[in-house]
């Protein structure tokens, strides 16, 4: 009994350490973008303040101004929900 627990434990820490050297010489992942593609950015509107469809669609207008005046046009937007009710939106934005 005492030597499958030694072995367990010797095989626990065998693996931990090997997990451990495999994390610390990963690097970050990162996507290769090339300079003539245009820069898109997302961005998390909330909805959860008072009246949602009076306080989104506001948020929603003053978003898209202040991108439009940094250069970015409006790309795609996508709701997000939590147990059925609207949280917010995530709205992508490319630069022009």
């Amino acid at each position: 009994m005492k030597s499958n627990w030694l072995a367990s434990l010797l095989v626990t820490v065998v693996l931990v350490g090997a997990g451990t050297m495999l994390v610390t010489q990963a690097g970050p992942a990162r996507a290769a973008v090339p300079a003539d593609q245009a820069e898109t950015i997302t961005v998390f509107v909330d909805a959860t303040f008072g009246f949602r469809k009076k306080h989104m669609a506001t948020q929603l207008t003053k978003s898209h101004a202040d991108y439009a005046a940094r250069g970015y046009r409006y790309v795609d937007m996508a709701p997000y929900l939590e147990n059925g009710d609207l949280v917010g939106v995530f709205v992508t934005y490319t630069r022009q």
